[in-house]
């Protein structure tokens, strides 16, 4: 491995990153027009992606108000607020460093109701709430994870507990390899438990949708973004805060979430929650597809041999006294 590369990777490891993957921006070739890497930084070469792990119990605890011993406030914090500042800080810091050697380089938001502004006008006219750039995306082209059915990024260290962020960079760093191990997501004997549980309705069971990168092609649920934003905010039944607003049939529509978002029906104390603390402090109400994802139990008894060695993984490197 090259000097630079070995650099970054050691770095953000030392930072605070549990995984960190480099893909080459040749593996962003199919990705939406206005959403790759060269339209935001031209001349990049490399788009870095670290994941920081999420611990269980924050996704254990996890339950309805009204449960004794359950609460979703830890899962608030610790699952989506404090991760996305502290991701934010590494990638910023090592945005720095490559600039300090010479390099261009960007980082965007962890993705947020904020990462959607550029795209507003086509969340109106298509009903699909897209990021600028997606981290998850990335994270799967840097082969630090696969994509399960419920299009969130699955590794065999954590499962589905991480969340993402990226560096784009002039810098043309060493690539590391797609995960080639045993699959992560195992839909057929979960029985499509994100399906199952999304209290909006946001997955399809049996429509798809699917990505290629750099000849791999990826296939995961078709997911109703609209309706997911329900789950959220916390406005609707069993996403963990205490409004209950039906959500109309079929696809979810922009103007009528906003209007529900705004309107008389949201509990008292949601509101506040939302006003005060969300997006910053905390996030994320609902995550069921992501803390009830049972990816890691299902493959641990074939990761037994599966060599994990090569893989660039804060897992290991630092033990308790």
């Amino acid at each position: 491995m090259d000097k630079l590369t070995r650099a970054v990777i050691e770095n953000l490891l030392d930072w605070g990153a549990d995984l960190v993957g480099i893909a080459p921006t040749e593996r962003f070739a199919h990705a939406p027009e206005g959403h790759k890497p060269s339209d935001f930084l031209p001349g990049c070469r490399s788009v870095i992606s670290i994941a920081l792990h999420l611990f269980q119990g924050a996704a254990n605890v996890w339950g309805e108000y009204d449960r004794p011993g359950k609460t979703i406030t830890p899962y608030l914090f610790y699952g989506y607020g404090l991760t996305n500042l502290e991701s934010s800080r590494i990638v910023n810091r090592m945005a720095k460093m490559l600039e300090y050697e010479g390099y261009q380089t960007l980082c965007f938001l962890p993705t947020w109701i904020t990462s959607q502004y550029k795209n507003y006008e086509e969340m109106l006219a298509t009903g699909k709430a897209r990021a600028e750039f997606s981290h998850r995306h990335a994270a799967a082209a840097a082969g630090i994870v696969e994509l399960g059915w419920n299009g969130l990024g699955l590794s065999p260290e954590f499962g589905s507990m991480q969340r993402f962020n990226s560096i784009l960079t002039t810098a043309e760093l060493e690539p590391t390899p797609f995960y080639n191990g045993p699959p992560l997501c195992r839909k057929e004997e979960c029985d499509m438990k994100c399906v199952r549980l999304c209290p909006t309705g946001a997955f399809s069971e049996t429509e798809s949708q699917s990505l290629t990168i750099d000849g791999k092609t990826i296939t995961y649920a078709a997911h109703d973004n609209v309706r997911c934003l329900y789950g959220v905010v916390g406005l609707v039944k069993g996403s963990g805060g205490r409004s209950d607003i039906k959500i109309p049939e079929g696809p979810g529509q922009v103007m009528q979430f906003y209007s529900e978002l705004n309107g008389q029906n949201i509990n008292l104390f949601d509101h506040v929650m939302l006003d005060n603390c969300f997006g910053i402090i905390c996030g994320d109400f609902c995550g069921k597809c992501l803390h009830m994802c049972p990816s890691k139990q299902l493959s641990a008894r074939d990761m037994r041999h599966f060599d994990l060695s090569s893989r660039h993984t804060s897992v290991g490197r630092v033990k308790l006294a």
